[in-house]
């Protein structure tokens, strides 16, 4: 499991049964980002701590499910909860932490790219990773575009890694 995923879990395994319950209540009118949507009510409700947290990375990636799961816990008053799962999830992205072992071992980068295409890189910034010879040059060129980039767009790489390469996802996640 990754930093942020046990942090969430942590906040979320700390409440009572009331409080997970108004936390459930309340994750459903709180606003989300453009993109996203809501976890149906009737899946939400009966979850427990464990299958909530995998349920939250799961539709909002781990730096959104954290964010949201602090803004949901200071809606209910729980400061002190909020500000440790905050600092717990601060750790470096998973695209960071695993950049040169990213960069020697993804096989499939056209797949990638096309996941990207549009919502992340730009036509130019597209084919000039396209352009590389190798894919490990490709992972490169890829990544000298990752500090102009903010969580989401991380997080977006990571989804596109996760659906086009599950297996060594996995694998890093568990190193």
């Amino acid at each position: 499991m990754g930093g942020t995923r046990d942090a969430i879990l942590d906040a979320l395994e700390d409440l009572t049964t009331e409080e997970l319950k108004k936390f459930k209540l309340k994750l459903l009118s709180v606003p989300l980002r453009e993109g996203y949507g809501r976890i149906p009510r009737g899946a939400l409700l009966p979850m427990d701590a464990v299958d909530l947290t995998d349920k939250l990375v799961a539709c909002y990636l781990e730096a959104y499910a954290a964010e949201l799961t602090a803004l949901v816990l200071r809606d209910m008053g729980m400061q002190e909860t909020a500000e440790r799962l905050q600092k717990a999830s601060q750790a470096p992205h998973f695209m960071d932490q695993h950049r040169e072992a990213l960069i020697k071992r993804v096989t499939d980068v056209d797949g990638v790219l096309d996941a990207l295409y549009g919502k992340v890189l730009t036509e130019e910034q597209y084919q000039a990773v396209r352009a590389e010879a190798t894919n490990p040059e490709k992972m490169r060129k890829l990544f000298s575009f990752t500090p102009a980039w903010n969580l989401t767009c991380k997080d977006l790489l990571l989804q596109a890694l996760k659906d086009t390469q599950p297996y060594l996802v996995d694998d890093l996640e568990k190193s």
